[in-house]
């Protein structure tokens, strides 16, 4: 019986969830600006580091949430259930929302994808998982 269910454990935790568990989320109140545009531009240059650490990139402008990278109806989802959880200025803001859908980190400045990576890596789940693959 303990073994039956360490394994169905094992492989609960052991399956995909969606690469995209983990979000990051650009915000502003009004219309997208260059700065924004800049900071999606270069994330989109490293999708495959996003994609290897299950991030998913959204905007949300004037309380509109918009897919950009490696988008999922599960954290679309989120997103439009939690989007008033994430503060909108005039001047634009990051979230990094960690697997616990807590926000990790908020960033008022451009932020350099290696940023964001470094972070994710030093997560405790994210480190489990680089130690499984």
């Amino acid at each position: 019986m303990k073994l039956a269910l360490s394994i169905i454990l094992f492989s609960f935790m052991s399956t995909p969830q969606g690469f995209n568990d983990r979000r990051i989320i650009v915000i502003v109140s009004s219309e997208q600006n260059l700065e924004i545009q800049n900071q999606i531009d270069l994330l989109e240059k490293n999708s495959m580091e996003l994609e290897k650490r299950r991030l998913a990139v959204y905007t949300i402008i004037d309380g509109k949430v918009e897919p950009i990278i490696n988008p999922s109806e599960r954290s679309e989802k989120f997103l439009n259930d939690n989007k008033s959880d994430y503060s909108a200025t005039l001047n634009p803001k990051t979230y990094l929302i960690g697997l616990d859908k807590s926000v990790k980190q908020t960033f008022t400045d451009f932020i350099q994808p290696q940023q964001i990576f470094n972070l994710v890596d030093r997560m405790p789940m994210r480190q489990a998982e680089m130690r499984r693959n």
